[in-house]
């Protein structure tokens, strides 16, 4: 069965506590703004700065994370159910789905595409993608789940800074 387990403290040390569904508002359980280290075991994991699952988001996959960058951060934790089989992605330059688009089903460093900087809105049609700020897999993150249409980045503060793009992969 997959879960996530939190602490308190660096390196798995401190108050911890163990979900195994969906955390809407962390402060319901004690640890609000206080998750330090995690461990996830099975399914990924989505973090969000804010609760009922909005704000700065961070993926967390099957691992061991005993130090965080953005620790005490975290007010809500989403399980990630979905599908990862068969992943596609369509990006935008432009917000509504306008301009020149790209559609992938990989890794993609969108440098080696020549669509860095420049995506604007995007259309999930099979898997769970995490688009990160710079390439190799750095900086903020933004992960969009099957069926999702985003119109525009502008709410979202990740307009034209997508540089790497990834779908979580199936558990072999």
């Amino acid at each position: 069965m997959s879960k996530i387990i939190v602490f308190s403290k660096e390196a798995f040390e401190g108050r911890t506590a163990e979900f195994k569904n969906d955390v809407r508002n962390l402060e319901d359980k004690g640890f609000n703004d206080v998750i330090c280290s995690i461990k996830v075991i099975g399914a990924p994991w989505v973090a969000y700065y804010d609760k009922n699952f909005a704000g700065n988001q961070r993926v967390f996959e099957e691992g061991e994370y005993a130090t965080l960058d953005d620790k005490g951060k975290f007010s809500s934790l989403r399980i990630v159910t979905d599908d990862l089989d068969n992943p596609e992605i369509q990006l935008f330059q432009h917000p509504d789905y306008q301009g020149r688009s790209v559609t992938l089903r990989k890794e993609t460093n969108l440098h080696d595409i020549a669509f860095s900087d420049v995506v604007s809105s995007h259309k999930v049609t099979g898997g769970v993608w995490v688009l990160y700020e710079n390439t190799n897999r750095k900086g903020s993150q933004f992960i969009s789940f099957p069926g999702d249409e985003v119109p525009s980045y502008v709410p979202l503060s990740f307009n034209n800074v997508a540089s790497h793009v990834r779908p979580l992969l199936p558990k072999p």
